[in-house]
Formats: C-alpha cells, structure tokens, sequence
C-alpha cells in the first residue's frame, strides 16, 4: 500500500523595485504579483516573507494537520486514542503496508489504556484487522496500569516485535511480544524493568543487522511532575536461533539529549536510512510545569546517543491550529520518512476539549530542518503563555 504524499507550499511574499527611481523604496507585494518566482512585466524583484520564524513552522506543520479515524476497541468502545506508533516493513506485510500501535484512553481512565494493533487504511484513517480482537494486552489490575506500546519490524525473521510498560509494584516493567502473522502473538516477557518511573515511553528500532536499540525516558518517581529527566537507551542483539523475547538487553547507556528549559517525558526515534543518521519526535513540557503542559519537539542525531535538539517546537499548544481543535496539551507522537521523497509523515496525538486524538501531517524533512536550524531560543517569545493545567491522577 502506497500512503497518499500530500504536498505542502508555502505563501511567499514579494518586494520589487522600480528602475525608474535611484533607490526607490521597496514595497512588499502579495503573492499574486509573482509565479513560481519569476519577475512581474521583466521586473526584477526579491523574494519577502515577513513572517517570524514561528509563522514559518507553524505554517509548514499545521498547514495540512487532519485528524485520523480510530475505530472504537471493544473494551473501552471508544475511538480516543493516545501514544501510537507505527511500524511500515520493507514491503507489504500481511495484507498492509503500515501497522499501528496505540493505547485507548477513554475518559483519561487508564483502565482503558491497553496495546492494541490495527492497520493503516491510509494516512488518516486506521482500521482493526478483521483477525484481531482489540486491545491485545488485558487490563492488568487495580494493582497497575499499561501504557507506551512501541513496535518494530524485524528484517531477519520477518516477525513484527512490539514492546509496551506496565507500571505496578512501584516499577516500570517493559515487556515484549511477538507476532508473524499479524494475529498470533507470543506470551508477554519482562525484557527489564526500572523503579518508577525510571523506564518511560519505550521506543524500540530494529536495525537491518538484527541489532535492537531501545530509548526510553527516566524521569524518577515524580513522573508526570518531573523537574527534570533523562533519556536512557539499550541494546539487545539476538542470534540467528534467537528471538527478542529471549534475549539479553544491555545495561542502560546514558543519551546526550535535552531541551534548554523544558522537561523531556515521551519520545519516538526513527532510523532515517540512506546515512541520515535518526530524528527524534519529542513531547516536552516547561520545567516547573508537568506533562499536562506539552509541545511536539525534534532533534536529529548521527549516532543515536548525541543528539541536536531545535530550540523551537513544531507543534505547540497557542499555535493558531490548536486553538481551532480545543488542543490543550501534545502527546507522544509517531513518524514514518521515506528517503527517497524526503517525506517525512507525523502522527502526534493530542487531548482536545475532553478527548484524546491522534492527527496527521507530512512535510519535507529537508526543508524543515533548514527552518528549524534557523531558530534561536529569542524566537520562543512569539508564542503566548498559558495557564498551567493540573497533572492527571495517572500519567498516560
């Protein structure tokens, strides 16, 4: 299945100046004065865009921000959807191009926030396997909850690797599962485990070597009120005769990541392939604040372990399309790139008015990252502030 490449264009606008007058001033003119670039009547003119650099990313990223259709699961029979993620094979894998992983989260209840598995229809609209039954993972208990699902596909044996956090006897339990034919799954096993919250939003890459990466964020006990955290990440390489359930994970290695000010909770990495190195989709919130309180951040690294972190976000909660959505606070996002179009596709989910969606919009990395590299932390002041809202009870 081939996703649908939206493209995006920008509105520029443009100053010429009249030969006619020895340094005339130049007046900005709109878009329609000019096509593709080229000068009105044989008049030479320069290109303006007066916009702050803010405007530019938010007209880059929200131009095209639509929400995604989610099927209701049949435990919480409800669409609203938290943490997804996607995993897209090499090529078509048991009837379809790309699988997602998410949580439900009806209510903001985590006794709804369960893994479940679906396939994407497209970019926007996701659809249950007719051979599954939704959520995969059961509700653990009173005594805890489930939360972060995040998959990969593993080249070698063809198998589609999924792990997920369960937070009860004061620990993070990450646990791992299987599946080679999109419909039965291995039993669930402790890959390792952290005290809370210590082993927060996994996310797991499974390069074509079979080498495992996994990062996932350390925030301590107060969680969701951290004041500030830290990104771990290990590595499991299993043998041939091997499966990820079985295997060994490394001791954890500390990751030069952080946003100046603001406190990391949930990530997801993407190996982009071709030597680009890894992007990293980042839902942040203001030091002293909590995860209530969050933006949509990237950084790239070459390695996985040192990483460029922008000094602005690309999704933000006073950002003109949140306000249109009643958007008041990002979550965990996902993304998906394709090198040879340089697409990169994102699918961050979002708590507006009472319920929880997942969006989706695609942009030139390329391009983004050259507007991003521009951006100075003085470029935050173009975003108004907000009143802070209360940390749930649960942290999703």
């Amino acid at each position: 299945m081939r996703f649908v490449l939206r493209a995006m264009c920008a509105v520029a606008l443009v100053g010429c100046s009249d030969a006619s007058q020895t340094a005339a001033p130049r007046r900005t003119l709109t878009s329609d004065a000019a096509i593709d670039g080229h000068p009105i009547n044989g008049r030479p003119h320069d290109i303006v865009d007066p916009r702050t650099l803010t405007q530019k990313v938010e007209g880059l990223f929200a131009r095209h921000l639509v929400q995604v259709t989610i099927p209701s699961d049949g435990f919480s029979q409800a669409p609203d959807a938290v943490h997804p993620d996607i995993a897209c094979p090499p090529a078509s894998w048991m009837g379809a191009r790309c699988w997602l992983l998410y949580t439900p989260y009806k209510n903001s209840n985590p006794v709804f926030e369960n893994p479940a598995f679906l396939l994407a229809a497209n970019d926007s609209t996701w659809q249950t396997p007719p051979q599954i039954t939704n959520p995969l993972i059961p509700y653990p208990g009173a005594s805890g909850y489930n939360s972060d699902p995040d998959h990969a596909f593993d080249p070698v044996t063809g198998r589609m690797v999924q792990v997920y956090r369960v937070v009860a006897d004061s620990f993070n339990k990450i646990m791992i599962m299987s599946t080679g034919n999109a419909k039965n799954w291995t039993t669930p096993r402790v890959a390792f485990s952290e005290r809370n919250h210590d082993a927060v939003s996994p996310s797991l890459i499974i390069e074509s070597d079979r080498i495992a990466k996994l990062w996932y964020v350390q925030s301590g006990v107060a969680g969701c009120n951290a004041t500030s955290s830290t990104v771990q990440m290990r590595t499991a390489f299993p043998d041939s005769e091997s499966s990820y359930e079985r295997s060994d994970w490394s001791a954890p290695v500390p990751v030069a990541l952080a946003i100046p000010g603001f406190v990391i909770w949930h990530l997801d990495m993407l190996e982009l392939g071709a030597g680009k190195g890894y992007l990293a989709m980042i839902a942040a919130y203001p030091k002293g604040w909590n995860c209530a309180n969050s933006d949509i951040w990237l950084a790239s690294s070459e390695d996985g372990v040192k990483w460029q972190a922008y000094a602005v976000p690309v999704l933000w909660r006073t950002m003109a399309a949140a306000k249109d959505r009643a958007i008041s606070t990002w979550y965990r996002g996902t993304m998906r790139y394709d090198a040879a179009t340089d697409l990169l596709d994102m699918w961050p989910s979002a708590m507006a008015n009472v319920n929880w969606n997942v969006y989706h919009l695609s942009v030139k990395l390329s391009e983004a990252l050259t507007l991003l590299r521009q951006a100075q932390v003085t470029d935050r002041a173009n975003m108004a502030s907000l009143t802070k809202r209360p940390a749930p009870s649960i942290m999703p």
